[in-house]
C-alpha cells in the first residue's frame, strides 16, 4: 500500500487528490503569486512523476494538456504519486509573455534561490516542493515566438530510462539534446529525476493536434511505468530518434515563400524556401545540402540575412557542442534578456 506525502507542507492521503496554492512570490501591487498544483496520491505504491506546464508564459498548449490528465487520472485506480503544475510562469501567462515581467527566463534560473529574484524564488519552490522527490518529470512547452515546432520529446538518450520513456511517448520524434545551463531538464537531471522535455506547436494559441499527441504521450509514460491500467495507442507508433540537429539560415533578407513543410523529410537538392524582395526583381532559392527532417520552423513572412528559417533534425552522430544550437536556437530571436 501507498503510504501519505508532504507537498508544500500539506499532506495528501493515499487515494487523495488535493490542490495546493504555495506562495512563490509577490507582485509589483504586493499581491501574493501562487504555483498552483494538483497533487494526486494513489491507493498502490509507484513511482513518482511530475508534469510541468507555462515555464514560458506564451507556451500555452501545456495547460490544454494538464487539464486533460487531471479529467483522467482516478487516485483510486492510481500507483504512485502524480504532481501536476499547469502553469509555473503565472506571471508571464498574465501578460502573454515568455519570460517574467523582469525579462527574465525562468527555464534559465534553476535551481534558484529563496531570496534572489523573482525567478529564482519561483525555480527554487517548484525543485524544492516538485521535483526533489520525484523519479520521472515531463515538461510540457511549445516553439519560441514567430516559430512552430513538430511534436518532438527531448532526452538526454544516455539516460535508458529517459530514452525509453520518450520512445513509449509516441511523438513523431525524439532528438538527442544537451542539457542547458540552468533549465529545468538539467537540475532535474542532477538530483537523479529524468526528464522528458516535449515541443509541439507555436505560442499564445492552443494547437490541437500537438495537444493531442502530448496528452497521448504523458498517459503512455504513466503506463509504461505501471501506475495506470490503459493509455490510449501512439499518435505515432515508431518514432524516430535523433541525435543532431541545426538551423538553416537566411542568405538573402526579402518576402519569405516556404517550399517545405513541419515533418517533411529533406534530401539534398529539394528546394527549401525562396526569398523575393518587395518588387520582385530579386529572388534566391535555398537548397537543401543533407538528408535531415523538419522539426521546426519561422512562422514569420518577412526575413533578414541570417534570421533562422527552419530547424533540421539530422540523421547520424551528434554534433560537435559548438555546431549544435538545437537547444540555443529555441529561445526568442527578439529576446533583450538582462544578464
Amino acid at each position: 500500500m501507498n503510504g501519505p506525502i508532504s507537498v508544500a507542507g500539506v499532506s495528501v492521503a493515499p487515494g487523495e487528490r488535493r490542490h495546493l496554492f504555495p506562495s512563490a512570490s509577490e507582485a509589483y501591487t504586493g499581491d501574493r503569486t501562487t504555483l498552483p498544483m494538483a497533487v494526486i496520491n494513489g491507493t498502490a505504491d509507484g513511482p513518482r512523476v511530475f508534469v510541468t506546464a507555462a515555464v514560458h508564459g506564451d507556451e500555452l498548449n501545456g495547460i490544454a494538456v494538464s487539464r486533460g490528465l487531471l479529467d483522467r487520472l482516478d487516485p483510486a485506480t492510481l500507483a504512485g504519486v502524480v504532481v501536476v503544475v499547469p502553469i509555473v510562469n503565472v506571471l508571464g501567462v498574465q501578460i502573454g509573455s515568455r519570460y517574467l515581467p523582469d525579462r527574465r527566463d525562468l527555464n534559465r534560473s534553476f535551481p534558484g534561490s529563496h531570496d534572489g529574484s523573482m525567478a529564482a524564488r519561483i525555480a527554487r519552490l517548484l525543485v524544492e516542493e516538485v521535483i526533489v522527490g520525484s523519479d520521472v518529470g515531463i515538461d510540457l512547452h511549445t516553439a519560441a515566438n514567430h516559430r512552430t515546432n513538430v511534436p518532438q520529446v527531448r532526452v538526454d538518450t544516455s539516460d535508458r530510462r529517459a530514452h525509453d520513456l520518450a520512445v513509449a511517448f509516441g511523438a513523431p520524434f525524439v532528438l538527442d539534446a544537451r542539457l542547458r545551463p540552468g533549465s529545468l531538464r538539467e537540475v532535474a537531471g542532477d538530483r537523479g529525476v529524468s526528464v522528458l522535455t516535449y515541443e509541439g506547436g507555436g505560442p499564445l494559441r492552443f494547437d490541437e493536434d500537438a495537444i493531442d499527441v502530448a496528452l497521448r504521450g504523458v498517459l503512455r509514460v504513466l503506463q509504461r511505468l505501471g501506475m495506470i491500467h490503459a493509455a490510449p495507442p501512439p499518435a505515432h507508433p515508431a518514432p524516430m530518434v535523433l541525435h543532431a540537429s541545426r538551423w538553416l539560415r537566411a542568405h538573402r533578407g526579402g518576402l519569405l515563400e516556404l517550399h517545405v513543410a513541419a515533418g517533411d523529410h529533406l534530401t539534398p537538392g529539394r528546394p527549401l524556401w525562396t526569398t523575393v524582395s518587395p518588387l520582385g526583381e530579386e529572388r534566391a532559392t535555398h537548397e537543401a545540402t543533407e538528408e535531415g527532417f523538419v522539426i521546426g520552423a519561422t512562422t514569420l513572412p518577412l526575413v533578414q540575412p541570417g534570421q533562422a528559417i527552419l530547424h533540421v533534425a539530422l540523421p547520424g552522430d551528434r554534433l560537435p557542442a559548438e555546431d549544435d544550437p538545437s537547444e540555443e536556437e529555441d529561445e526568442d530571436p527578439e529576446a533583450t534578456e538582462e544578464p
